[in-house]
């Protein structure tokens, strides 16, 4: 087994997901983030056996070449101490980014979607700064075709060293017999037709257009309510909107909620809805998939490989209260037999093609080809 180096922008459930699944493939694993993330959205500690180093800085990011300063000579003390012989590092702009300024080596960079798909395009400096760290890679890896051919356009990186697996979901963690949690009763929501989202409360997670459709379509449906779970920079601003709309018993704002709970969330539920500007492979999207919920996501490359408009769900312009809200009212007005055929086709998909287990293989894989090369 080898020696990984796993570095990110902070710690989230995904990363957890990873150092959990690296650990229990027998790996030695240490965990560097890149700086603290402002809110906790992973509230497990980092698992058993993963080996937690400190930050590489403290405070709020400066920027890429201001946090490099910092960064790069504790990283490379980190890794002569460590002599990793994979370094797993992500996102492109940050983690990636100082290993290759330092010129750490071998080199995986894990591309989280819109690093690639959406960072380039704000400067010809954040551009330079993707091109110059897919360039000292050994394997980037990516989550669909979108995020993959994002990378070979930027960087001319070679399409066979580009590893492209959907992060996936674990399976068993949906099955029927699963509990539920009773939220229908607690909340005195029996008879309502519920939507869930789970996305962080961000801008860049779109949680004000959300709202924004919500605060359009409820006055129409009064026997509709919404489970608006997560947590963000978003969330005092989120909460104060929803008591001045008087929603309070119609959005109920859950907070973060652990990994795997999700289930069971998702079970209490409708409609999936998630307004993000930006995504590679949703795992959200796919947990929701798994449930068998009809979904409506933003219209984006990465969610057009798992949602088919009329077929299994809506695509809407991102950004657009309108055209969401719309979308809710069209899939609100599903029939019972419409929405049982789309789940059935949903959890279908997902079991076929988003298998975390599965999928993760295909990045141990890449281990082996970057520790023998």
């Amino acid at each position: 087994m080898a020696r990984v180096l796993y570095i990110s922008q902070g710690y989230s459930t995904h990363d957890r997901r990873f150092l959990e699944r690296l650990r229990g493939s027998g790996h030695e694993v240490w965990f560097l983030p890149c700086g603290r993330d402002p809110v906790r959205y992973e509230p497990r500690p980092v698992p058993v056996g993963v080996k937690a180093l400190p930050p590489l800085r403290e405070g709020p990011s400066r920027g890429p070449l201001r946090d490099a300063w910092i960064s790069v000579p504790r990283l490379r003390a980190h890794v002569r101490r460590i002599r990793p012989q994979v370094i797993h590092a992500g996102p492109v702009q940050t983690g990636a980014f100082f290993c290759a300024l330092a010129g750490c080596r071998p080199l995986l960079v894990m591309s989280w979607g819109s690093d690639v798909l959406v960072t380039p395009e704000r400067s010809r400096w954040l551009r330079w700064v993707t091109r110059y760290t897919l360039r000292r890679a050994e394997r980037v890896l990516t989550d669909c075709a979108a995020v993959r051919e994002r990378v070979a356009a930027l960087s001319g990186f070679p399409p066979e060293r580009i590893v492209t697996l959907p992060y996936g979901i674990d399976l068993s963690a949906y099955e029927e017999s699963a509990p539920r949690l009773g939220l229908r009763d607690r909340l005195g929501w029996q008879g309502c037709r519920i939507l869930i989202s789970i996305r962080s409360l961000e801008p860049a997670h779109g949680a004000m257009v959300l709202l924004e459709a919500l605060r359009r379509i409820l006055p129409e449906l009064p026997d509709v309510r919404v489970l608006m779970l997560g947590d963000g920079t978003l969330r005092r601003e989120i909460e104060a909107r929803v008591r001045e709309e008087g929603l309070q018993e119609r959005i109920h704002l859950g907070g973060q909620v652990a990994e795997e709970l999700l289930p069971a969330h998702f079970r209490e539920a409708d409609l999936y809805v998630s307004a993000a500007f930006s995504d590679g492979t949703s795992v959200s999207l796919l947990g929701a998939m798994a449930a068998g919920l009809p979904v409506i996501v933003t219209d984006g490359p990465g969610n057009r490989e798992w949602v088919s408009p009329g077929v299994n769900g809506w695509l809407t312009p991102p950004g657009d209260a309108e055209a969401l809200a719309q979308a809710l009212r069209e899939a609100l007005a599903l029939e019972d037999s419409g929405r049982l055929r789309i789940g059935v086709s949903n959890s279908g998909e997902v079991r076929e093609r988003a298998d975390w287990g599965r999928n993760f293989g295909r990045l141990l894989e890449a281990y082996g080809e970057i520790i023998h090369a």
